[in-house]
């Protein structure tokens, strides 16, 4: 039994929803098992900032799921050594379960453009498929070229295929919510209202326990 799952991974500092969307959208893209929303418990790529505690980001992600069947949480990166890289999350995933899974990694074009400087990024390639939004325009062709630049050949509008690798990547143009995580803690410092970029649940939790404030 192969188990076809989703990954979409992240700080999640906080979970906003423009990460709902994403999740969603892959899986209207790829006939996917399960989507995973995966915090890290310390990104390599921000050691330089404090932020939230593992498990408050854990509980805001529980939060905003309430109502989406599709998704759910992995703590997965909690009981692993940090920094967290994806490569060593994925391997712990196939040694620890019971059937064969096959991974599809969810991202956004800027982080896909980024993806050689990822530990062993080259057997990540060679592991996953993987769904990369973009927003309409010229980046649509800054991403084919890069993507023909790591060896796949292009088999429809959206889909490639790697020539050795067999691993497809699916290139998706979309209205993707300019709403970042950085944006979200600067409005709360600054006591504005997140009410329209945050599930409501999470916001009242951020308030409980004075998170970003």
């Amino acid at each position: 039994m192969i188990i076809q799952t989703g990954i979409l991974g992240g700080t999640f500092d906080p979970v906003h929803n423009g990460h709902l969307a994403l999740a969603e959208a892959a899986g209207n893209v790829c006939h996917l098992d399960e989507i995973l929303l995966i915090p890290a418990a310390l990104p390599p790529h921000k050691q330089e900032r404090k932020i939230v505690s593992f498990s408050d980001r854990a509980a805001m992600l529980e939060i905003a799921l309430k109502g989406h069947p599709g998704l759910t949480v992995s703590t997965i990166e909690n009981l692993l050594p940090v920094p967290s890289f994806t490569i060593d999350t994925l391997r712990y995933m196939e040694l620890h379960s019971v059937a064969t899974i096959q991974f599809t990694f969810i991202t956004g074009a800027d982080t896909f453009l980024d993806i050689l400087s990822w530990k062993e990024s080259e057997r990540l390639l060679g592991k996953c498929d993987f769904i990369v939004f973009s927003r309409p325009g010229n980046a649509k062709k800054v991403l084919a070229a890069f993507i023909r630049n790591l060896g796949y050949k292009q088999l429809s509008e959206n889909s490639w295929e790697h020539f050795k690798k067999k691993k497809k990547i699916y290139q998706i143009q979309k209205h993707i919510s300019s709403v970042s995580s950085s944006e979200v803690r600067k409005r709360l410092l600054k006591g504005k209202s997140v009410t329209h970029l945050i599930p409501s649940g999470v916001s009242e939790y951020i308030q409980s326990k004075s998170l970003y404030s």
